[in-house]
């Protein structure tokens, strides 16, 4: 999710048939919206990631429930991570990696467009509720506008 902005489900349904790794992405077939189905491009981590589901399950799911080969796809690692975040009293969900994706390609400056399509949101807006800029990158925009302001009375 940190990689790919994918949400939880989609991720948990990826399939053998659904990866390309010769082309560097994965198809999501059922998502959330019809805007969430398509490609989704592989950051190298993310293909390390995917390349080791391929290689380690025969079966047509790369995330079988409890790990098992050939299983169902799993449903849910939430309980899982929330025991362990429990234990390590974090506040912490595992959905938090897509909001944390989001922030990331706002703060590099992603086309916001590109970064909906990539999300699998249907309007820009969804988008605002997913990139939280920080206060650096805040305080970072207000130097860069006052640089700009500067130059240009230097003109």
């Amino acid at each position: 999710m940190l990689e790919t902005g994918m949400r939880c489900g989609e991720i948990y349904r990826v399939r053998h048939s659904e990866v390309n790794l010769e082309n560097n992405y994965l198809l999501v077939t059922k998502g959330k919206t019809k805007s969430s189905v398509g490609r989704v491009y592989l950051s190298d981590k993310a293909r390390r990631i995917i390349e080791s589901r391929v290689n380690k399950f025969k079966g047509e799911n790369l995330f079988p429930a409890q790990d098992v080969d050939f299983s169902k796809p799993t449903n849910s690692l939430d309980h899982k991570l929330a025991k362990v975040m429990n234990e390590l009293k974090f506040n912490f969900r595992l959905y938090d990696c897509r909001h944390t994706f989001a922030t990331r390609a706002v703060e590099q400056d992603i086309n916001l467009v590109t970064l909906s399509a990539m999300l699998g949101h249907s309007s820009l807006r969804m988008v605002m509720r997913y990139a939280h800029p920080s206060e650096n990158e805040k305080q970072n925009t207000v130097k860069l506008m006052q640089s700009a302001k500067r130059k240009a009375k230097a003109v």
